[in-house]
Formats: structure tokens, sequence, C-alpha cells
């Protein structure tokens, strides 16, 4: 997060939010005439000169030439965001293609995601991004274990809101599948509901306790989940959708720049940390990181805005869009918020 800026006078702030409209509108650089124009005479063509220079040595503005006008900073999308952006509810037709889109399908969650990134880019005309839950944030509905030869074993994890997973883990000993039954409906009757990761810490706390009574379903839950039957899943799938946005971006006009940012969006780990790092975030509503505000380099040309989504009041994972730091935050923030709410909305229901 950016060091915290004064908050400026009512004038300063006039300018200030009018150049930051002016430019994302547009992407030329703001002149006094355009601004003094846009702001219908409300100060003189010199009086706003002033306070332009003032905004530039505050570092909200440069000059990219001697002849041109201002451009936003960095500083000033954060300070327009935090301060000036305008709450504006969506259009009630973006709404409704928005629910028609995403309306319950009985789609797996998966599908649900995978659509949701997509119709983010559609309303966004940006990249939209959505992040599934990772597998330690599921939780338990029912799980089975199947014997297999060579000392294996088949989980099957029923969870929500992910649905299925299969995995084949290779244990220490053998076990019958009847130790098997027992050792799934022991972790079926105590921990239907229960995150897969709470129930891993809570059965190796069990464990310690429990070690002296010789028990051999203690011993087989012991074995499977030293075998990772419910996984060490940090991080959940990164669905993106409409990166072919980004080639008219004049923002986006350095190759170089251009190709790096789709290097990170294929490689999926630092957009993956970076809405993570999103939802360790204070605070249950949308989050804007602007620019230089990026951790990953690759990035730092982009305005990154993401809310999480609940499954049963709990934060599973993230969604939103990516864009040039000069994205429509009154559009931009509103959309990820609703979308968001959808979610939430439709994984809770099912």
């Amino acid at each position: 997060m950016p060091p915290e800026t004064r908050k400026l006078d009512q004038r300063q702030n006039e300018v200030l939010a009018t150049i930051v409209r002016l430019f994302i509108e547009t992407g030329v650089p703001a002149g006094s005439k355009s601004v003094a124009c846009l702001l219908e005479s409300m100060w003189s063509s010199a009086t706003i000169r002033s306070v332009m220079a003032e905004l530039e040595g505050e570092g909200f503005l440069v000059q990219p030439h001697v002849s041109a006008g201002r451009v936003p900073t960095d500083r000033a999308y954060r300070y327009y965001v935090d301060w000036l952006a305008e709450a504006r509810r969506l259009a009630p037709e973006t709404e409704k293609f928005i629910e028609e889109s995403l309306e319950p399908s009985g789609d797996e969650p998966e599908q649900l995601m995978a659509r949701t990134s997509e119709v983010l880019a559609q309303v966004s005309k940006h990249v939209g991004i959505v992040l599934g839950p990772a597998l330690e944030e599921n939780l338990l509905e029912h799980i089975k274990f199947v014997s297999l030869p060579e000392r294996r074993v088949l989980a099957v994890i029923v969870s929500r809101p992910d649905l299925f997973e299969n995995k084949v883990i290779s244990l220490s000993e053998e076990f019958s599948q009847q130790e098997l039954d027992r050792a799934a409906e022991f972790l079926n009757d105590e921990f239907r509901g229960w995150s897969l990761w709470a129930i891993r810490v809570e059965i190796f706390n069990r464990l310690e306790r429990m070690k002296t009574l010789c028990d051999r379903m203690v011993s087989t839950v012991a074995v499977l989940f030293q075998s990772g039957a419910l996984g060490r899943e940090e991080m959940g799938r990164l669905f993106v959708d409409g990166t072919e946005a980004l080639v008219d971006q004049p923002d986006f006009a350095d190759s170089g720049a251009f190709k790096e940012l789709l290097k990170a969006f294929e490689e999926k780990v630092k957009v993956v940390k970076l809405l993570s790092a999103c939802l360790q975030t204070p605070g249950t509503g949308v989050v804007t990181v602007i620019g230089r505000e990026n951790p990953a380099h690759e990035m730092q040309n982009c305005a990154v805005i993401v809310a999480p989504y609940r499954y049963r009041n709990r934060v599973v994972g993230a969604l939103g869009v990516v864009g040039p730091t000069r994205i429509e935050y009154d559009r931009a923030i509103p959309t990820v918020d609703y979308v968001a709410h959808l979610c939430t909305r439709l994984l809770s229901a099912s």
C-alpha cells in the first residue's frame, strides 16, 4: 500500500478528477484549456494552470513533453480511487446480462469460474480473472478410500464448492478395505463441513493425544494423512479471459512490455500470488492495486481490481479485472463488486 497522501483542497480535487477522467477517456495529455472547458469556466485557464503546476509538484501529474499537457501518475489514480471516484450502480441492462450469463445451469463450480472470467472480460473490455478455491479451503462433504494394488489408495474427496478431487496416494503399509472404510466413516462423521486444512490440523492434534490407544483406525488415519490424503494445495486454479483486449490498448504498445504481461498470465503464478495477497487485505470489499503497487514488474503498467467471493460466509477465492492504469475505475469497480456478490450467492445456493 502506498504512503498516505494528504487530502487536497476542493479546487485541486476538481482539477485532478477532471484530468484523470479526461485521460482515461482519451489517452491524450490534458491541457489547461481542455480542463477549463470541462469545468465550464469555474476558474480561468491561468488559475487551472497554477493548480496543475501544484499537482505536478506534489507528484500527481507529469508532463511527458515540454509542449504537452499533463498525464496522471500512479499516485493520482490511487488518490482518485480513494477519494474522488463516483460510486455508480451498473446499468440495469448490464446487470441483466451478467445475471443471465451466470444463471444456475447445473454446471460444476469450475465451469462457473470459467464463465465468470469470460463475463468480466466482456463487460469490462479488459482481462477477466478468477481465482478458484484452493483445495484446502474447500469444505468436506464426503470422503471415501478405495484400496489399490501395491499399497496404494484412491482418495475420493467430495467437497464444496469444487465438488470432486480424486488422488492416488502411496502408503508405507498395507490396509484392508474394511480398515479404509472405517477411517473414512470416522472422518465423515467427525468433520463434515470443515475445511480440508482445518481437518488436517485437527487430525494431527488428535493423533498426538490418541496415539497411546494403539487403535488400528487411528493408525490408518495417521498413515493416510501423512501420505497427503487431503492434499497440500496452497493455491487455487486461475481462470483468465480476454487477454486479446490488451492488443488494442495503446498503453501496451511497447511489444516487450506486452509480451512480458502475456507471459505473466500464461505462467499464472504471479497473478495467483497477487490475488491471494489481496484476499489477506483487511476489509471485505473491492481491492485496487495500481501500477507500481503491483509486486510483479510485468504488471506495473496495469491496474488490478479484485474482490473476494464466498461460500457459506467463508472467503474461498477472488475475481476481478486487469487493464491499463487508466482503466475506467468508476465502471470497473462496481462491475467487480457486483459479480463477486453474485458468485457468492450462486455458490452458497448450491
